[in-house]
């Protein structure tokens, strides 16, 4: 048994006895359970210490009466000052004394240091106190003491902790809470980044979707590190990454393989076109093996050594062509290799940003829902979602055209991008209307996201032409733990939103409560 296993037996037994867990009710509790474990502690017999430093006839005037804690103590000790008449002034003033000591030796114990100077000076003065001047210098102190104290600093450390708790000592626990919470929030926010860096495959291009979603997860929840089913499940997808890995290397090695038999092809097919003017130089060869030097016919030798000239430069120059014609068609398709590399950059990047708006396209926005939903189902890291339409865009159109309507999605989606938090996905679902993801965000605060959308899409000036355009946006949003399925939270808030249009417009369905 030691004294944490006393404290957890008082807690559960105030508790089961529904008593309020008051300071005084915890002591009693306290002290009669380390009795039964045969503790001794200092504090549960401070009655007993303060009752042997009374004198004898208090003393033996304390025993007739229950006194059985402290504040039974001190109440006898004020009781038997209100006793005492003019006519004991003498023992008016002894109670009064040991009462006076009894209270500076509880100062004495303060966590401040200038209170427990004056009490331990004070102590020593009255108790070799010879006339009245030196308690009217105590008294003097003390006044002076109190009136430069500052007592605020309840108020400061309860806005520290953020805890509407009177008791200091619980306000310390929970400051030295916070502050480690802090520290170690920091660590698993560097230490979650490092195993993001792991879980990204070194070669692929794509991430795999589980892996994207636990890396998604990660980044916004670095706490879950410390669950067990995370950490196998990083085993598991770290040995994926690898095997990703390596199925890559095997995809480009093929590649390879493919581009060397391409070239071998090439070479084979110059060689097999160079063929004749090879058989053309070793028919040249055996011509001039048999040309006689001593047969006097120069005539004939400088013939043949003519037609092998005449035969090598045609050959030299049949050979040039074709390498000029090879050369040709390899440049035209490495032009259209790249025209085919930059149709598929754009091609992705057109597939999950849109053009107008620069914000995430449908087909995005899908993938992110899929993947903050994932999260949700599986870690339990909840989200929000919000719908924004713009009010009456179609008359915006008629009436001002619409490169004034393109004009002012862009600027919307410059907003968007300006509001919005780094974790946040923000999306053009469609014409007018807007899509806004929020991770690890509760109702409340996509309520206060939607409303400051909509107020600063309220004060901005929206110029075409020189003329000043109004434009108001409404809004409805919902929360994953509102529902059970994906489609239900989509359907609830784009009927919020559409609440919001019947109800005059520029509006959030529901509506932020302010508190008073």
């Amino acid at each position: 048994m030691t004294i944490n296993d006393i404290v957890k037996e008082t807690i559960q037994t105030l508790n089961a006895q529904k008593t309020p867990l008051t300071p005084r009710n915890y002591q009693e509790t306290f002290c009669r359970i380390a009795s039964k474990y045969g503790f001794s502690i200092e504090e549960c017999h401070t009655r007993e210490k303060y009752i042997r430093r009374l004198n004898e006839t208090l003393q033996a005037d304390i025993g007739k009466y229950s006194v059985n804690t402290l504040d039974e103590l001190l109440i006898y000790l004020v009781s038997s000052l209100n006793r005492l008449t003019l006519g004991n002034s003498g023992k008016q003033k002894l109670v009064t004394m040991t009462l006076v000591k009894n209270l500076l030796e509880h100062i004495a114990a303060f966590p401040d240091k200038k209170s427990r100077e004056l009490a331990s000076a004070s102590l020593e003065r009255i108790t070799r106190l010879s006339d009245l001047n030196s308690l009217e210098i105590i008294t003097q102190k003390w006044e002076a003491l109190l009136a430069e104290r500052d007592l605020n600093y309840l108020p400061r450390m309860q806005q520290l902790a953020q805890s509407r708790s009177s008791d200091i000592s619980q306000l310390l626990d929970q400051i030295e809470a916070m502050l480690c919470s802090s520290e170690s929030q920091q660590q698993l926010a560097e230490m979650a980044e490092t195993v993001v860096a792991s879980l990204t495959p070194s070669l692929a291009q794509t991430l795999d979707d589980e892996i994207a979603t636990i890396s998604y997860t990660l980044q916004n929840s670095p706490e879950l590190l410390y669950q067990s089913e995370i950490q196998q499940d990083l085993k598991k997808l770290i040995e994926k990454r690898i095997r990703i890995d390596k199925e890559e290397v095997k995809e480009r090695i093929l590649s390879l393989d493919e581009i060397l038999s391409e070239v071998s092809s090439k070479i084979v097919n110059l060689i097999d076109n160079t063929t004749v003017g090879v058989e053309k130089v070793r028919e040249v060869k055996r011509e001039l093996q048999t040309i006689d030097k001593n047969s006097g016919d120069f005539e004939t030798i400088k013939q043949k050594l003519l037609k092998i000239a005449d035969t090598l430069e045609f050959e030299t120059k049949q050979l040039g062509e074709i390498m000029s014609k090879e050369d040709m068609i390899i440049s035209q398709m490495q032009q259209k290799i790249k025209k085919l590399e930059s149709a598929l950059k754009k091609a992705k990047q057109e597939s999950k940003v849109d053009f107008l708006t620069g914000l995430v396209s449908k087909r995005g926005l899908d993938e992110e829902l899929n993947r903050v939903d994932k999260s949700y189902r599986r870690y339990h890291i909840p989200y929000s979602i919000g719908f924004f339409d713009i009010d009456h865009f179609k008359n915006i159109n008629d009436t001002y055209g619409h490169e004034a309507g393109d004009l002012i999605l862009k600027q919307l989606g410059k907003l968007f991008l300006e509001l919005k938090r780094d974790v946040d996905i923000i999306g053009r679902y469609g014409g007018e209307e807007f899509l806004a993801i929020l991770p690890n965000t509760p109702l409340e605060g996509a309520q206060v996201f939607a409303e400051k959308i909509r107020s600063r899409v309220e004060a901005f000036r929206f110029v075409y032409k020189g003329a000043e355009v109004p434009v108001t946006i409404s809004a409805g949003v919902a929360s994953c733990t509102e529902f059970d399925l994906q489609k239900a939270l989509i359907e609830e808030a784009d009927r919020r939103l559409y609440e919001a249009k019947r109800n005059g417009r520029n509006q959030v369905r529901p509506p932020l409560k302010v508190t008073a």
